[in-house]
């Protein structure tokens, strides 16, 4: 009887456990946005000013959906730019000299590769970063809410420009 005590209180707790590693991965679902909200937050960002993304993600900070984007703005300046993940709207922004010329992508080339990701399988996003060596990573999940990463190269959304 006490072994059989034991087993169910061990089969019990790692249940529990499990139960609560899927839900943590349903949290990261929900937060991560579908390729509409992902699209209307990047259009949010080029309205605030910037004209070359670098890093997009989408983050929970101290309770609220974050849209956190660093690129660069018109004037060559590094842009660094935190959205309000639901309304839009401008939570922080911060322009910086740099020597470093602007390079990444527009936004109509990231509506592209949003685009050229959900045919792929992606179904909410939530990190678009681009790297020097001309990739760009994309994490995210698909439709059962398994998590997915996959990366592309930039010259397929910059025209090898």
């Amino acid at each position: 009887m006490k072994k059989t005590s034991i087993a169910l209180a061990i089969t019990a707790t790692a249940a529990l456990g499990l139960g609560q590693v899927a839900m943590a991965d349903q949290n990261d679902y929900q937060e991560a946005l579908d390729q509409a909200a992902f699209s209307n937050m990047i259009e949010q960002a080029a309205n605030a000013g910037v004209t070359s993304f670098r890093e997009l993600q989408v983050d929970e900070e101290r309770g609220t959906l974050e849209f956190e984007v660093e690129g660069w703005d018109s004037e060559g300046q590094r842009f660094e730019l935190t959205l309000n993940g639901e309304s839009g709207e401008v939570i922080r922004e911060s322009a910086t000299q740099t020597q470093v010329a602007p390079w990444g992508l527009d936004s109509q080339q990231l509506n592209s590769l949003l685009d050229r990701a959900s045919q792929d399988g992606f179904d909410r996003f939530e990190d678009i970063d681009l790297d020097e060596n001309g990739t760009v990573e994309v994490s995210g999940f698909d439709s059962n809410q398994r998590e997915m990463e996959r990366g592309y190269g930039i010259d397929e959304f910059n025209g090898n420009q």
